[in-house]
């Protein structure tokens, strides 16, 4: 494994666990090393993107298509970006042009239901929801290709900040249960037989 391999994994293992500005630092040197490989830019935008730095995420997501314009993976991750900072329509383009080049993404399709449903075209949004349904009961065979064409596993941002979120709630529940009034809730709730009262 070379080492450019090496430091791009390093930087995933720490977006992955929060650490944004170290993973900021590795993807910054990669892009500046290898300016034409899309998923630097691609994940540097993720980094941006938990860091709410807008603007800076989109313009890496943008140059990440740019890049690699027939991947659709660059579109519906650029159009979850978009959906989270409310440009509705561009979103629904992103997906759009994703699911244009790979019909059965059932991760852009249902999240371009999503989009559609918030606008209101319940019909539309409905036909999104079955497709990505019956694409989720037979997924297609293969494997998605990474930096040097090595297999790479598909991602889903969407998930990966769901479960974020999850864990950081989680995490924030724990610590109240480490100050006096927290521990005393507690021992009052598993006293009750756990009824939250």
């Amino acid at each position: 494994m070379d080492n450019k391999q090496e430091l791009f994994d390093k930087g995933v293992s720490l977006l992955r666990a929060g650490n944004f500005d170290k993973a900021l630092v590795i993807f910054d040197k990669l892009v500046k090393q290898s300016p034409k490989i899309a998923d630097y830019w691609s994940e540097r935008g993720v980094v941006y993107f938990h860091m709410n730095r807008k603007k800076e995420a989109l313009l890496n997501m943008d140059k990440a298509a740019q890049l690699q314009p027939k991947k659709p993976y660059r579109y519906s991750s650029r159009a979850y970006i978009r959906g989270h900072y409310k440009m509705t329509q561009e979103a629904i383009a992103d997906y759009e042009k994703a699911i244009e080049l790979d019909p059965e993404d059932a991760v852009a399709q249902n999240n371009l239901g999503l989009l559609q449903e918030q606008l209101g075209y319940k019909k539309e949004a409905k036909k999104r929801f079955d497709i990505a349904d019956d694409l989720m009961e037979s997924p297609k065979e293969g494997t998605k290709l990474g930096i040097q064409e090595e297999p790479l596993e598909a991602r889903n941002i969407q998930k990966e900040i769901d479960q974020e979120k999850k864990n950081q709630s989680l995490w924030s529940e724990l610590k109240s249960l480490t100050g006096k009034e927290g521990r005393a809730s507690f021992g009052r709730f598993v006293k009750s037989g756990f009824k939250n009262t």
